[in-house]
C-alpha cells in the first residue's frame, strides 16, 4: 500500500489536458486594445491557465507602454507571455477588417466574446453560455483563436461575424459588462477545466482521492457491520444504501478513507467479541 502510494505521489498532476483535446491550439487575439494595463493583466491571466500565444492586433495603446515595466508589473509571470506577444499594426484604418480576415483566416475555428447578446433581437450577437460550449476534437493539429474586442465598446457586428461561435457570461442585468481582463480570466478559466482533466491537490503533498477499490472495501466492511449489528432485518439494506449513497457522493480522500476504516474495523472486531448482534 505504501508503494502504490508512494508511486500515486510521484506521478501525481493536478491538471493534465485529455487526450481527446490534446491537438487543439488556442491564441487569444486582443482587437485593438486600449490599456497597457489589460494587456499585462491577460498575459497574466494566460499564464495561469495555461495559454502561451497573445496576438495585439492594431492596438489603439503604444508600443512603448505596451512592453513598459509598467505593464510587466500587471503581467508578474506572464512577461515571456506578453513578450513574446505578435503585434500587428495597420498602418491604414480603412484596411482593419480586411487585414483581421486575413489573420482569421489562418484559423480553424474562431471564438468570440460579447458583453452584449442578452436580448436575441440581434442575431449577430446570438451567444451561448461558457459552459455550454463544447470543444471540438481533431486527429489533426486545430488552430483555434479567442479574440476579445476592445475595452471601450467591444467587437463589432462585422467582427463578430468572422467568428463561428460566441460566448457571453451571464451577469447582473443592472450592470453587465466586465473589464476585458476579467471577461478574459473568466473565459480562459472555462476552456481550462474543459480541456484538462482536473484531480484535487497542490503542492508536494498533495491530496490524493480514495479509488474504487479503496472505496469498495469500506462498503463492503460497513455491509460487515451491518449485518452483524441488531437492525431490523427489512431496514439492514436501507442502510446500507444510505451509507453507500453518502460517500458515492462525497470525494473521499485516501488518509480519510483509511481513518474511517481503521475506526470501523475496530468496532466490527469489537461486535465480534461481545457478542453485540443478532445470532
Amino acid at each position: 500500500m505504501k508503494n502504490k502510494k508512494k508511486i500515486e505521489l510521484d506521478t501525481f498532476q493536478e491538471t493534465k489536458v485529455a487526450k481527446k483535446y490534446k491537438n487543439l491550439q488556442f491564441t487569444v487575439i486582443l482587437i485593438q486594445p486600449e490599456h497597457s494595463g489589460n494587456i499585462g493583466s491577460i498575459a497574466r491571466i494566460m499564464a495561469n491557465f495555461e495559454f502561451t500565444d497573445l496576438v495585439l492586433f492594431n492596438p489603439l495603446e503604444k508600443l512603448e507602454k505596451i512592453f513598459s515595466y509598467e505593464t510587466q508589473g500587471f503581467a508578474m509571470h506572464g512577461k515571456n507571455i506578453l513578450f513574446k506577444a505578435q503585434v500587428i499594426q495597420i498602418k491604414n484604418e480603412l484596411n482593419h477588417f480586411n487585414e483581421l480576415t486575413n489573420l482569421l483566416n489562418e484559423f480553424d475555428f474562431i471564438i468570440a466574446t460579447t458583453a452584449k447578446g442578452r436580448k436575441y433581437t440581434n442575431l449577430t450577437r446570438s451567444a451561448i453560455f461558457p459552459e455550454d460550449f463544447n470543444l471540438p476534437i481533431s486527429d489533426q493539429p486545430l488552430k483555434i483563436a479567442v479574440i476579445f474586442g476592445r475595452e471601450s465598446r467591444g467587437l463589432t457586428n462585422d467582427e463578430m461575424n468572422l467568428a463561428d461561435i460566441i460566448l457571453r457570461i451571464p451577469t447582473s442585468e443592472s450592470y453587465p459588462t466586465l473589464n476585458i481582463s476579467h471577461a478574459c480570466g473568466i473565459i480562459l478559466y472555462e476552456l481550462f477545466i474543459k480541456l484538462n482533466d482536473l484531480k484535487i491537490g497542490s503542492g508536494k503533498k498533495p491530496v490524493l482521492l480514495a479509488d474504487r477499490e479503496e472505496r469498495q472495501l469500506l462498503l463492503t466492511t460497513i455491509n460487515s457491520i451491518i449485518k452483524k449489528i441488531k437492525i431490523r432485518y427489512y431496514k439492514k439494506n436501507n442502510v446500507y444504501l444510505a451509507f453507500k449513497h453518502v460517500f458515492e457522493r462525497s470525494l473521499i480522500t485516501k488518509k480519510e478513507l483509511s481513518l474511517i476504516l481503521g475506526v470501523l474495523l475496530k468496532f466490527y472486531s469489537l461486535i465480534e467479541n461481545r457478542k453485540l448482534y443478532d445470532e
